[in-house]
This record gives structure tokens, sequence and C-alpha cells, in this order.
């Protein structure tokens, strides 16, 4: 076991000036890109939403609902005899 084993393993790739440059242009190249493409987008959706979120909405109380009268009806405080309940 010599020692040029260990200094070649620390510095596998020698320094260049060039590689640094490119990295560096290509670093700066996809910050400025990416940073033209936040401003073009649009900060609000293009189509009215309104709609759909109410609908969650909806369905999402509809749903708490039912899960509460499920639940009275097992803790006994309601009357069992709808189907949905069963």
């Amino acid at each position: 076991m010599g020692g040029d084993g260990l200094a070649g393993f620390l510095d596998p790739v020698a320094f260049s000036w060039v590689i640094l440059l490119l990295l560096l242009l290509g670093t700066l190249l996809l910050t400025i890109g990416s940073a033209v493409w936040m401003l073009l987008q649009p900060d609000e959706p293009e189509l009215d939403t309104t709609p759909l979120v109410d609908d969650a909405v909806r369905r999402d109380r509809e749903a708490a609902a039912l899960l509460r009268r499920r639940l009275d009806a097992d803790a006994g405080r309601t009357d069992t005899t709808a189907p949905e309940l069963r």
C-alpha cells in the first residue's frame, strides 16, 4: 500500500474553471427561468370553482349529519327505525 492511493481517492477529479463556470451558468439560468415561470402563473384559477366547493361542503355536511344520527342511534338517544341508521 503506497501513499498515492489515498491522494487519488481524496482528489478524484481535477479542478476546472470551465466546469465550475458551466455549473454556475446553469444554476443562474434555472433560477431566472423558474422566477419568470412563477411570475407568469395566474394567481387565481381561470374557472369558477364556487359550485364545486358548495357541492363538496353540502356532501360533507350531509355525511356529518348521518354520522351524528348513527352515533345518536348507537347511544340510544334517537329512534333507529330509519333505514340509513341500521
